[in-house]
């Protein structure tokens, strides 16, 4: 069983490198002050992470940001506690494709978006998640430090096993903070 895993793994690195070879997307690093666009992507695993993830796009729209939220189910069905708006949408496993990339219209929609700025907010590596990432067609990805996210993501951060989504989420406001108070090309992350 581990051979045919690792196969699979094999596959979905080579497919992975195929899509990132056709992405024609302009990288721009930026903080939140230059940002107009944001597309917000998370693993919903209960109410809470989607409470996490909506009052951090919330905070982005007080900003005058517009944010637009992605989330995946690892079920059959979306829980009934979910509503779907123009700014939230939501794929389920059944979803997902054998090689588990989302057949649906929103994910998709959500990916060809040139956001100005992308966040993953999921704290585990699932390939969907890697995939959306990849595929997005947004200025700036944002993530969590991985080894299989390091070719997606333009900035990462590393986080402890046992963080939760918001104390990502204030990991992620405090450097693209010193993003905005940059004005030249460099930072110097020895003095954060």
């Amino acid at each position: 069983m581990k051979i045919v895993e690792n196969f699979k793994t094999y596959l979905w690195a080579r497919f992975m490198r195929k899509i990132a070879k056709k992405q024609t997307r302009r990288r721009q690093m930026m903080g939140l002050d230059l940002a107009k666009t944001v597309g917000i992507y998370f693993y919903y695993d209960g109410e809470q992470s989607y409470e996490t993830a909506n009052k951090f796009a919330t905070y982005l729209r007080n900003r005058g940001i517009s944010a637009t939220m992605l989330a995946y189910f690892d079920g059959k069905e979306k829980p009934v506690e979910v509503m779907e708006t123009a700014y939230f949408g939501m794929f389920t496993k059944p979803q997902l494709g054998f090689n588990r990339v989302p057949h649906n219209d929103i994910a998709n929609m959500f990916m060809k978006q040139p956001f100005d700025i992308f966040f993953d907010l999921s704290l585990n590596n699932h390939f969907q998640n890697l995939y959306i990432a990849n595929a997005s067609h947004a200025g700036f990805k944002v993530g969590r430090t991985s080894e299989e996210g390091l070719n997606i993501f333009d900035f990462t951060l590393e986080i402890s096993d046992t963080a939760d989504m918001q104390e990502l989420i204030d990991a992620i406001l405090k450097y693209l903070e010193v993003f905005n108070q940059t004005e030249e090309t460099t930072i110097d992350f020895k003095n954060i």
